[in-house]
This record gives structure tokens, sequence and C-alpha cells, in this order.
């Protein structure tokens, strides 16, 4: 079966938008069921993402044309408007005419004729009074504003703006909107820093090493990252800077014995045992059993020989031996990852924070009783939320007076990291940061 880029992005997005799908999941089964080319597949990653990042924007632009609001229209009728909107508003590339006129072809397509006439009639509205498009005062209405101007959800930009302030939140936003960089990590394993970016130049891929942060590189043209021999050959790793920051936190030593008591789908628990120099022990542990065969194949990829895997519930696990190091990188909320998931804005709510937190509590309080004495435990989230950070942590202490919260000031300074991210010790990064995402990161250390 053969589609086009924009055919793909509308079945992308309804299944987003309307049943709850994962955008790179949808994606990479869309592309291999239409086996789109590669012109094709750049437009439809371009007008799913992007129409995703700035649905808020986008409605708020229909609701005024429409004689119906968006959240009353059919469902693939919204979604094929925000598409041929996203077009006309983002993309100069595309002429205003082709867009629209693409845009109707495809509620023809997936719809009727008048629906067509319908999508046809607010998009040639929208470019009549294109230059007239207003938006709520930043100074008279800030949070209504950057709800729609920079596309989030009410309830995130209240959180917000009422922690970090006007200004910031508009900067956070601002960075959550734009695309982020591609990030691998060298494995020392197998090869040095020279020879990782020689064998990618060799078949074009153009990388920057990124100054103060071992093993990482930034990727500028990543399309062909993955059929690379480079990747095959187990030379890197693909893996957020945040993340590999926390393996070097984290600091494991060669024969340490360590657990990653939720491991898929295994980017940290490789660079673990590429910083103990594949020696010692790593219990990569997961809640989800059909995880496992990920970090598994990952491990063999990579030549790590000392990853074992286990599922279990990290609130209940019982362990025979106690580990020098501890790795909790929890399930978390994941709003640090809206620049890459996009769809995070729209899928998660106020009360999923106060469940993870309780759940983020109970996983530090299990892998706590398992640490050696003078032992060390790094607990991580990919999420700015106090809740699921700083206040988990401080509720861990307050129940557990046998640890200590290890100050990380100087790390993050030999990590380049300024002290604007440093939070009573702890390391929380906002989007405003180099690479776009959120991360927050505490280490803590059994006294006795």
């Amino acid at each position: 079966m053969t589609k086009n880029g924009r055919q793909t992005a509308v079945e992308a997005v309804y299944r987003v938008n309307e049943e709850g799908a994962y955008s790179n999941l949808i994606l990479n089964h869309l592309f291999k069921k239409y086996n789109l080319a590669d012109q094709d597949r750049g437009l439809a990653t371009e007008l799913i993402y992007g129409s995703l990042r700035m649905r808020n924007h986008l409605d708020w632009i229909l609701n005024q044309f429409a004689d119906r609001r968006v959240n009353k229209m059919d469902k693939w009728t919204r979604n094929i408007l925000r598409l041929g909107l996203y077009q006309i508003r983002f993309l100069d590339s595309i002429p205003d005419a082709v867009a629209c006129n693409e845009t109707v072809e495809l509620a023809k397509d997936y719809q009727h004729s008048g629906a067509a006439g319908f999508v046809n009639g607010i998009l040639r509205s929208i470019l009549r009074s294109l230059d007239e498009i207003e938006f709520p005062q930043l100074k008279s209405n800030p949070v209504q504003h950057i709800r729609y101007k920079y596309s989030f959800p009410q309830w995130m930009v209240e959180t917000w703006v009422k922690r970090y302030g006007v200004e910031l939140t508009v900067d956070i936003c601002s960075a959550f909107n734009q695309i982020p960089s591609k990030i691998i990590r060298q494995n020392r394993l197998k090869v040095t820093a020279e020879e990782l970016q020689a064998d990618l130049a060799s078949v074009g891929i153009e990388t920057e090493a990124i100054s103060e942060i071992p093993q990482a590189f930034r990727v500028t043209n990543s399309s062909s990252l993955f059929q690379s021999n480079s990747f095959t050959a187990g030379y890197f790793q693909i893996q957020g800077l945040a993340s590999i920051i926390a393996g070097h936190i984290m600091n494991p030593q060669p024969k340490d014995i360590v657990l990653d008591l939720c491991s898929a789908p295994g980017g940290k628990t490789t660079h673990l045992a590429e910083l103990m120099a594949n020696q010692g022990e790593i219990v990569a542990n997961d809640l989800h059993e059909d995880k496992l065969e990920l970090i598994e194949r990952n491990c063999n990829r990579l030549g790590i020989r000392i990853v074992r895997t286990r599922a279990g519930d990290g609130r209940s696990l019982k362990f025979e031996k106690k580990f020098d190091r501890i790795l909790v990188d929890a399930p978390c909320s994941g709003l640090g990852m809206i620049a890459k998931k996009p769809e995070i804005k729209w899928q998660k709510k106020p009360q999923d924070i106060d469940s993870l937190a309780e759940l983020q509590l109970e996983l530090l309080n299990n892998a706590g009783r398992f640490l050696k004495p003078k032992g060390e435990l790094v607990y991580s989230t990919c999420t700015i939320t106090h809740q699921e950070n700083l206040e988990v942590i401080n509720k861990f202490l307050a129940q557990n007076s046998d640890f200590e919260l290890v100050d990380l000031s100087s790390w993050a300074d030999k990590l380049g990291i300024s002290s604007e991210f440093i939070l009573e010790g702890s390391i929380q990064l906002l989007p405003t940061w180099q690479t776009n995402e959120g991360f927050f990161i505490a280490k803590l250390k059994k006294r006795v």
C-alpha cells in the first residue's frame, strides 16, 4: 500500500490526538507500512511533530474562523485542518495555495465532499486575514497568552508561572518548542572519540563533541545513523545528554556491584557498564519483562558482558545482596521530554503528578534497603515538576535518617552546568539548558 507524506501525517496525528498513541512509535509503524520515500518521510515528520507541538496555537486560530469549535468538529476534520494550518502558519517552503489545495484533497481522501468544502472555506478565510490574527496579551493575561501563543495546556502554564515566573515560563515553553539535537554516546569499550567521528564522517554523518561532557556528541545529519556500520558495530548509543550526565555523576567504578532499578530501555545501564570498564556486575531490573530483550540486545551490540537482567516491581523487589551503587531512574511524567515527544503536553494530566510522586518515593524507599553502608544512590527523572523531584528527595530523607544528600555543585561545575540549575544541592535542568530537555539528578549517600 502506498501513501504520501500528508496522508501518513494525518493518520499519525489522528492516532496520537484521538487514540493516545505515541508519536515515535506510530511514525515508525506507518513509515514501514507505507514504505515512504525519504522526501515524504521528511514532510510527514515535520507535519506530525509540528502540528502536535503547536496544537493549541492552531486551535486558537481555527476557533476564530470556523462556525463550530474545534472540539465539536469531526475528529478527522479537525486533524486535517491542523495539518493544513500548520503548513500555512509555519512552513515558508510550502506555498499557501499548495498547502490549502493539498489539505482539501486530504479531506476528500479521508472524509467527503462536504468536509472538503468546509476545510477549504476555513483555510481560505484564514489566508485572507492571516496578518490580523491576534492572541491574548502577555501583559494583561500572561497565562492565556502563553497557553495559545506557545501552545501548552493551561494547567502546565499555571504551574510554571507560579514556580518560575512569567518570563522564565516563556523561555521554557519556547525551548520546548524547538527541535532537539540528536545526541550519541561514544562506547569507550570499542572505539576512541576520534575513531568514532572519523568512521561516521566517512558515511557523511557529521558529529560535534560536546565540551565538558565525556562521550557525548551532537549529530547534525542523523537520518542514516541507525543504518551506519558504526551503529551495528556498537561504537555508539543514542542517549539524551542529561541522561549521559546522570551516569557520570553516579560514577561507578570497575568491580562495583550495581543495581539499575528501572533500567529499560538500557541507555543508562550500558553507560554504567562502560564506565566500569566491563568489570563488576550490574543487575538491570524493569517492571516489564518484555522490555528486557531490548536491554540485552543493546548489551550484545555494545560488547557489554556484566549486565544481568531481571523483571520485577521495584517497590517490592528483594535481593540477597547489597549494592555499592544504585540508580533509580524513576518512571515520571516525562515533561522534560516535550521537545522530543510533544504529545506529552496533551496526554499528561495534573492528577498524574501526585500518583507518580507516590510511586517514586516507594521505589526509593525500597532501593535504599539494599545499599551498602557508605554506598551511593542516584535518583533521576526526565521531568521538571517539583513534586516528582526535590519533594520526593526531601520526603525520602525525612523517612530515612541514615541517608544524606550529596551536594552536586562541584559535579555541575565540572560538567559545564551553571549554578542556576543547582537546586538545594541537586541538579534541575530546564529546557533553557543546551539540549531543550528537562532533567533532575540527586545523589544520596548511606551513612551506615
